[in-house]
């Protein structure tokens, strides 16, 4: 019995300490250079920026569920620019904080979902927030419908100070 307990010792040991992921040859090798057809005209070569930009992302999406607009404006530059999925471009951390008062305070937001979160830094330094994220919008006589967001938040110090959004109403 001694053996059979010091065996099953030695093999679990054993396997512990085996590396569990097998290496890949694509693992292995660095990425050669791809010539891409279309050149970036704003940035190129993206690494995985902080992640504590998301956090502040994430933030910003509680406090407008919450219609707590004072704290909206805590994670805003003061001159903050949106560019909104309908073409309209807002300026200033009041312009938007009047903006999301008068358009989002009706609606409420249910069953809010985050497909992707990634922060990226561009090879320019700047840092942003790339965003897929849908959510049920109620509307205030009761009725809901879908909506799916592609945004992208650039950040300077810790502030958001750059939006761009991009949505739409999926088809049942």
């Amino acid at each position: 019995m001694k053996k059979l307990i010091l065996c099953f010792l030695v093999s679990t040991s054993l396997i512990a300490c085996a590396d569990k992921a097998p290496k890949t040859e694509a693992a292995e090798k660095p990425a050669a250079a791809i010539e891409h057809i279309f050149k970036p005209t704003y940035t190129d070569n993206v690494k995985i920026g902080d992640q504590k930009n998301v956090l502040i992302v994430e933030q910003l999406h509680e406090a407008v569920f919450a219609k707590d607009y004072a704290k909206v404006g805590s994670f805003l530059a003061d001159t903050a620019v949106f560019h909104n999925e309908d073409g309209a471009t807002l300026k200033g951390k009041a312009a938007l904080i009047d903006f999301m008062e008068k358009n989002y305070k009706p609606y409420n937001f249910k069953n809010y979902k985050v497909s992707v979160s990634l922060p990226v830094v561009g090879d320019n330094g700047h840092q942003w927030v790339l965003m897929w994220d849908e959510a049920d919008v109620e509307s205030p006589d009761g009725k809901s419908q879908k909506f799916q967001w592609v945004d992208a938040y650039k950040f300077e110090n810790g502030k958001i100070v750059a939006f761009n959004g991009f949505g739409k109403s999926p088809k049942p």
